[in-house]
């Protein structure tokens, strides 16, 4: 075999292992799992009356909870929000906090613990090992071993056994950091004298897995496997044959069903992801221990196994890579290719990111399911779990690429391979988690899903950039500082995508989003001339579904991050060649430079310029149908505010990829700063536009004389802050995206594409890092002000009930079986309807009793025994338009006919012994006996629906 070059440019452990990451991850899945699945297998034990009746109120509010995935099936539980709360905080109260599920994490970590303690013990007693001075009578080889550790620099010697009954010329080591033990099997020991430099290579392989920290997190990793596959996994998996089991006797079984095989595959996903980081901890770890040896000395031919050729053809060759990240041990020909070149180490593997983005959405499901849910801050720790997982993990696999490849002058990889695998896992991990769907296998619009992978791609490519931007300005030896600001604004972009995910984005792919509705909503919220804009009016409904869920404070953090935090980096002085004396090594030396920000300034400057022009023609446009005076609001202010939103979005975006393109390098982050910073400058245009609006007449919108008027103007450009600067950093993507595919097709390579230059003078440092702080300061004052006009907005009551008129329209469906539609009428009457019906006939024959008093008294109405009945009817009127509907169309609208009748009667009632009108008096009891033949009517019809389907037992 070829000898390896140990003068290697760097050594590999600057970098760190990136073990520690993945560990942490496989400790995240499974207390949070833990927690999650057992809960589940509780609620088999005390599913009980709340939990029936969490149900039961969803009956009465018209949801089939076989088809809840359909808006049409569900849109009863929108519709009538409060009464589902209220039925739900009377009939099924959120109980205690499962201490069973809480606990159980604990559990795990103690059972874990234990296992832990028990492996050296139990390790002896199966391999029935030795001590080494049993079979080293002469302290020869205790000698030898004592030698080997101190040229390993072990300070303190481990402990040795022998394994008499394995053959094979290998060891191993197992224990703890502080008290490990060294494995020797006995066909090593027979290797001792024949091959002297085997032997030694193979122990010091063993000391490095000392000396690197590893035995702990190795056996800790197999202690924690083992003791979920039997505490949680094996419960698991006999509550979900139990649940199918009882499913078939349930009125639900359709969605009773479906979610317990969700249930059996987020398990089997479990169950693989904790595998596969185990297995990339101890692959890893040998990989270490290998580089470590050789290192102190060990002779590399002791590698030289001699193994079988490797496959041929691409599908082998990747069915091979496929099957080493299986594996705990990688191959032998990989072990020798890492001592020749450790790049492998440092590669992001496509696998493993799809295996972490499947881990987000798990993680967020089981954690939301073991912690619940809230308001306020905690609404962000579910999430938060989540963002930290996956930034631990791929975030750091990332670095750890970019930093090898700018240390070893290779071709720094862009992210975006990564981080369509990412993505890809994350919508998998979605659809399996029940996420966005619950009683089907794909969500209404599954082509929603693309987002999530953009979203992947989107964190990959910023972090990749971002890390090269910091490692070619950082100083080398204290880089962790720069490692964990770029990790930090990754997690908080990941946060912020998984909140306006979980908030507005499963709503989307759900199928909650109706054209019609949507268009209603636009047009009671915005009156105006709403015939002769249809497409302005369509514009502004998608935007308000789609979009404005991203405006959000979080959301502006996270942009505002993306923006300052890399920025940073040329504050450093490092963003040019420097001489000899910097005494950084000659990779150091000859690095390209960072992108000048003089081109970047100017741009944006020049593009801002231009979308002033932009906007002075979006205005002239809507001069052409400004409504009189006084009229000018509704929906002429906010296609205004539309038109303006859209002008500086277009070229700020494409002032941006016209400048990254020129530039050659940092595609996505070159496109988002000079997007940004053109956009802040074509809105303080606007604001000027808005000042002077009025003065020049074919300009003219809102204003109809001239007068400089800049805090009036301040009020329409404020609101515009948020979504110009979130929405130029969706659109940055997609523009970035096509600058990256077009340097792709021309070939163009980013490690040439700038020159480096030399040392420059403090005068120009200077200047540098005051554009800097004047960039930052400009961002984060806006990005202020956005997020404090985003928390005054708020959502109105009005709103909400502009919402609520134009959602009530959508056509509900029917239940999909009778079985359902009996459950849901029972229900209904259980939970308030049936003691409205009641309290009806109550009042009704107290009615009668008055009448039948009256006659005995001569004929007499006597106010004081009617008017307190007319006064129940009108309560009882005014409690079921609190109520749910009859979930059934007939019946409902019978009832509607009746309560609209005892409303009537209830105010003719009192407002004829207030005027002493003895016709109205008889009309109002006219209407009440109307009201009773509609109660008898839906009698009848709740005694079709009963004999229609059996009885489903309430």
């Amino acid at each position: 075999m070829t000898t390896p070059d140990l003068r290697r440019r760097f050594d590999e452990r600057a970098i760190g292992a990136g073990t520690t990451p993945r560990f942490v991850l496989l400790v995240i899945l499974l207390l949070v799992s833990s927690g999650s699945m057992m809960i589940s297998v509780s609620l088999t034990r005390r599913l009980s009356e709340t939990d029936a009746n969490s149900f039961g109120c969803m009956l009465a509010a018209g949801v089939d909870p076989n088809r809840i995935d359909d808006m049409a099936s569900s849109i009863g539980m929108v519709l009538h929000a409060e009464a589902l709360e209220a039925c739900q905080a009377r009939y099924a109260p959120e109980p205690p906090p499962d201490l069973l599920g809480l606990l159980w994490p604990v559990l795990v970590l103690l059972a874990s613990a234990l296992v832990f303690r028990a492996l050296p013990a139990w390790k002896m007693w199966r391999g029935r090992h030795v001590p080494l001075e049993d079979v080293d009578r002469t302290g020869e080889i205790r000698s030898t071993l004592h030698e080997a550790a101190a040229q390993a620099g072990l300070a303190r010697t481990p402990r040795f056994v022998v394994a008499p009954t394995a053959l094979s010329a290998g060891a191993a080591v197992y224990g703890s950091n502080r008290r490990p033990t060294v494995c020797l099997h006995a066909g090593l020991l027979a290797r001792r004298s024949g091959d002297p430099e085997g032997f030694r290579a193979v122990l010091l392989h063993e000391f490095a897995h000392v000396r690197n920290g590893d035995v702990t997190l190795t056996y800790a990793t197999v202690a924690l496997w083992r003791v979920f596959l039997a505490l949680v996994l094996l419960p698991y998996l006999v509550w979900c044959v139990a649940a199918i089991v009882t499913s078939f006797q349930s009125p639900i079984r359709h969605a009773e069903q479906m979610t317990v095989w969700r249930a059996l595959i987020v398990s089997a996903f479990l169950t693989v992801l904790v595998y596969l980081a185990r297995a990339d901890v101890l692959r890893m770890r040998e990989v270490y221990a290998d580089l470590a040896a050789v290192s102190g000395g060990a002779d590399p031919r002791g590698w030289a196994v001699p193994v079988p050729p490797g496959p041929e053809g691409r599908l082998r060759r990747g069915w091979a890579r496929f099957v080493e990240v299986w594996r705990t041990h990688p191959r032998w020909d990989l072990r020798r290719g890492a001592l020749e070149d450790p790049a492998m180490l440092f590669g992001v593997q496509a696998l493993p990111m799809l295996l972490t983005g499947i881990a987000a959405p798990v993680i967020t499901n089981q954690a939301g399911t073991l912690l619940g849910g809230g308001s306020g801050g905690r609404e962000y720790v579910v999430p938060l779990l989540g963002a930290a997982a996956v930034t631990a993990v791929a975030g750091i696999a990332l670095w750890r690429a970019v930093a090898h490849a700018v240390l070893t002058e290779r071709r720094v990889l862009s992210g975006v391979r990564a981080g369509l695998w990412l993505g890809a896992g994350m919508a998998v991990g979605a659809v399996a988690t029940q996420q966005v769907s619950t009683t089907r296998w794909l969500p209404p619009h599954a082509e929603v899903l693309a987002a999530v992978v953009a979203a992947g791609v989107l964190f990959a490519w910023w972090i990749a950039e971002s890390s090269q931007l910091w490692l070619r300005a950082w100083p080398r030896r204290v880089r962790g500082p720069a490692m964990l600001l770029v990790m930090a604004v990754g997690c908080l972009l990941l946060t912020a995508w998984m909140v306006w995910w979980d908030t507005f984005g499963i709503n989307l792919v759900g199928g909650w989003f109706d054209m019609d509705a949507a268009r209603r909503e636009t047009e009671l919220t915005f009156p105006g001339p709403v015939a002769e804009h249809q497409g302005m009016v369509f514009a502004l409904s998608v935007w308000f579904e789609v979009f404005t869920g991203f405006i959000q404070p979080l959301v502006l953090a996270a942009v505002c991050a993306l923006c300052v935090v890399p920025l940073l980096a040329w504050t450093t002085g490092r963003g040019h060649r420097e001489g000899q004396a910097s005494g950084e090594s000659t990779a150091e030396e000859s690095r390209p430079a960072l992108p000048p920000l003089r081109p970047v300034l100017l741009a944006a400057l020049l593009g801002g310029l231009a979308s002033w022009v932009g906007i002075a023609v979006a205005k002239a446009y809507l001069h052409t149908w400004q409504p009189p005076s006084g009229q000018r609001g509704g929906l002429y202010s906010v296609s205004l505010s539309a038109w303006m939103l859209v002008v500086l979005v277009t070229f700020s975006a494409t002032t941006g990829a016209l400048l990254a393109n020129r530039l050659g390098r940092y595609p996505l982050y070159s496109t988002l700063l000079t997007a940004e910073i053109t956009a802040l400058t074509g809105l303080l245009g606007a604001h000027l536009l808005m000042s002077v609006d009025g003065c020049i007449e074919p300009l003219s919108t809102l204003a109809s004389t001239c007068h400089w008027v800049p805090s009036p103007a301040w009020t329409v450009t404020r609101p515009l802050l948020a979504p110009v600067l979130i929405s130029t950093a969706l659109v940055v993507t997609v523009a970035a995206t096509a600058v990256l595919a077009f340097q792709r097709l021309r070939g163009r390579d980013q490690r040439h594409s700038v020159a480096a230059r030399q040392p420059e003078s403090r005068r120009r440092l200077y200047l540098r890092r005051t554009a800097v702080a004047t960039i930052c300061t400009v961002v984060m004052s806006a990005t202020v002000a956005a997020a404090a006009e985003t928390d005054r907005e708020g959502t109105s009551g009005e709103g909400l009930e502009n919402r609520n008129r134009a959602y009530s329209q959508v056509p509900r469906a029917a239940a999909g079986t009778p079985v359902i539609q009996r459950a849901q009428l029972e229900y209904w009457l259980k939970f308030g309807g049936g003691d409205l019906l009641n309290r009806f006939g109550d009042a009704h024959h107290a009615l009668g009793d008055a009448f039948t008093k009256g006659a005995d008294a001569g004929g007499i109405i006597e106010e004081s025994a009617f008017e307190p009945i007319c006064r129940k009817f009108g309560r009882i009127a005014k409690d079921a338009g609190k109520y749910f509907p009859i979930p059934d169309a007939r019946a409902d609208e019978q009832w509607q006919q009746h309560n609209a009748l005892m409303q009537k009667a209830a105010k003719s009632c009192s407002h004829s012994f207030d005027q002493g009108d003895e016709r109205e008096f008889n009309k109002s009891m006219d209407d009440i006996d109307k009201a009773a033949a509609f109660s008898e009517k839906m009698g009848r019809r709740f005694d079709e629906i009963r004999a229609a389907a059996p009885n489903p037992s309430p």
